[in-house]
C-alpha cells in the first residue's frame, strides 16, 4: 500500500525574525523580519566519549551529552535598515541624527535623565505632540539620541514626555531638547563600544544581544526555533559593481528551543542598494575605478563554560573588535591607489551606498576609517587590462570613537525611517 507524506514545507515561505533582549540569553520574540537568502544555524553537542576498560574488546562503552551551543551562517542582500541589527551586535556603540530635520519647536530637560529612563520632563511641552520625533542631548554630537513621543503628560509647563522606547545614554538638566515638524530621515551610528552599556546593553563593555527566530514550519505548534543570546562574530558588507549591495554574518548562540508561539512577519518597506550606486573616497577625493569594495568586521568570541549545572554557557564574552576593507581598482588608470600601500601614507576611507531613491525613501549606509593602513598591494593581471588588489587594516583612532570615548577603528552611519535599533 502506498503511503505519501502528511506534510512538506518549502523554503520560499520560510522568514527569519530578530528581537532584542533585555538581558542575555532571554528569548525575545522577534519585531523584525530580516530579508536574508541565508540562515544556516546548526545546534552543536558536545559528546564525551566512555572507553574505559571493561576487560572486553569493544571501543565504545557510553555516550554521554556534554555542553552545546549553536553556530549560525546568515546573510543576503543589504537594506539599509535591517542591517542595523547586526551592525549595533558586533560594535555596540551608537547615536543618532536628524537628517532634513526641521525644527518645530525647542524646549530643554527640568532634570536630569538616567540611561534607561522611557520618560522625560521638559521645561514645556507646549507644541510638542504625541508621535513627533524628538532629539535628546546636543545636536551634532554623539549624545544625540532621537526618540518617538508615544504619550504627554496633562502638564505641560513642565511636562513629562513619555517615548516609544528606553533611552541609551545619561543627559544632564538644561540640555536641549528638540521637537521635529518634519525629517528626511534618521541617521544611526555605530562605533566600537570600550565602557558603559552602548546601545541598550546590559553588562558593561558588550554589546546588546538578539534573539533570532527561524520560521520554517517544521518545528511542531509553532513551526518556529529560536536562538537566544545571539551574538556576532564577523560581519561583511560587499559592494561588486555589477551586483547588488550584500552583506553576511557568523553568529554564536545558545542552543535553540521551539518558539512557544508561532512568529509573523514585521516586513520592510526599503528596497536592496545597487552597489554601482556606491563611491569610494580616498583621501577625501573620490575614486571611480572601484571595481569592488569590502568591509569586515571580525570580533573575538568566548563562550564561557562552568560548572554551574547548565549545558548552556554562563556567558559569551566578546572581546577585541577589529575592521578591514579590501579593493578591487579595475582599471588602472595610474598608482595613485597602489601609492598608498608603497608609501604607508594611511588615507582616510569612505565608503557610501545608497537605495538612489528621493526623500524619505532614501536609505544610506556610509563606512567612515580615518586612518586606513593598505598593508597588501599587487598589480592585477588576471583581466584584459591592468588592475591593482589591495587590502586595508583600519587603525583605531579617536575620530571614529562614539559615546564611549576611547578608540574605534571605524563608524558607520545608516540614515533610514528607523526610530532607534
Amino acid at each position: 500500500m502506498a503511503v505519501y507524506a502528511s506534510a512538506i514545507y518549502p523554503v520560499p515561505n520560510r522568514f527569519v525574525n530578530v528581537g532584542k533582549e533585555p538581558a542575555p540569553g532571554t528569548v525575545t520574540a522577534g519585531t523584525y523580519t530580516l530579508p536574508v537568502t541565508q540562515f544556516k544555524p546548526v545546534d552543536k553537542y558536545t559528546y564525551l566519549e566512555d572507553a574505559a576498560w571493561r576487560n572486553a574488546m569493544a571501543e565504545l562503552y557510553n555516550l554521554v551529552q556534554g555542553v552545546r551551543i549553536s553556530d549560525i551562517s546568515i546573510g543576503g542582500p543589504l537594506f539599509a535598515d535591517g542591517i542595523g541589527y547586526p551592525l549595533m551586535s558586533i560594535c555596540g556603540d551608537y547615536w543618532q541624527a536628524v537628517s532634513g530635520g526641521v525644527t518645530g519647536t525647542t524646549s530643554s530637560l527640568s532634570g536630569s535623565v538616567s540611561i534607561g529612563a522611557t520618560t522625560v520632563v521638559v521645561a514645556s511641552g507646549t507644541g510638542i505632540s504625541v508621535g513627533q520625533l524628538v532629539s535628546i542631548g546636543g545636536t551634532g554630537t554623539t549624545a544625540q539620541e532621537v526618540r518617538q513621543v508615544s504619550a504627554i503628560s496633562a502638564g505641560l509647563a513642565p511636562g513629562t514626555l513619555t517615548l516609544n522606547s528606553a533611552l541609551y545614554q545619561g543627559h544632564a538638566s538644561g540640555g536641549t531638547v528638540i521637537a521635529y515638524s518634519s525629517q528626511a530621515g534618521i541617521t544611526h551610528n555605530f562605533a566600537l563600544l570600550n565602557s558603559g552599556l552602548g546601545g541598550g546593553g546590559s553588562t558593561a563593555s558588550q554589546p546588546p544581544t538578539y534573539t533570532y527566530e527561524d520560521f520554517s514550519g517544521v518545528p511542531a505548534a509553532s513551526g518556529a526555533r529560536q536562538y537566544a543570546y545571539a551574538c556576532y562574530s564577523e560581519v561583511t558588507i560587499t559592494g561588486e559593481a555589477a551586483g547588488l549591495v550584500t552583506w553576511d554574518g557568523k553568529i554564536t548562540a545558545i542552543a535553540s528551543v521551539i518558539a512557544a508561539s508561532t512568529p509573523t512577519t514585521s516586513l520592510t518597506s526599503v528596497i536592496p542598494q545597487p552597489a554601482w550606486n556606491s563611491t569610494v573616497q580616498l583621501g577625501g577625493a573620490g575614486t571611480n575605478n572601484s571595481a569592488d569594495w569590502k568591509l569586515t568586521l571580525s570580533r573575538k568570541l568566548s563562550p564561557k563554560f562552568t560548572n554551574s549545572g547548565q549545558q548552556d554557557p554562563f556567558a559569551i564574552a566578546r572581546g577585541a573588535m577589529g575592521a578591514a576593507l579590501s579593493f578591487t581598482f579595475d582599471p588602472a588608470s595610474d598608482e595613485s591607489e597602489f601609492l598608498y600601500y608603497l608609501a604607508n601614507s594611511q588615507p582616510t576611507a569612505q565608503i557610501t551606498a545608497t537605495n538612489g531613491l528621493p526623500g524619505t525613501n532614501l536609505a544610506t549606509l556610509v563606512i567612515k576609517a580615518q586612518v586606513a593602513a593598505f598593508d597588501t598591494g599587487e598589480l592585477d593581471d588576471s583581466k584584459d587590462v591592468f588592475g591593482f588588489v589591495e587590502t586595508v587594516k583600519c587603525v583605531a583612532n579617536t575620530t571614529n570613537a562614539g559615546p564611549s570615548a576611547g578608540f574605534s577603528p571605524i563608524s558607520i552611519a545608516l540614515t533610514n525611517g528607523v526610530i532607534n535599533y
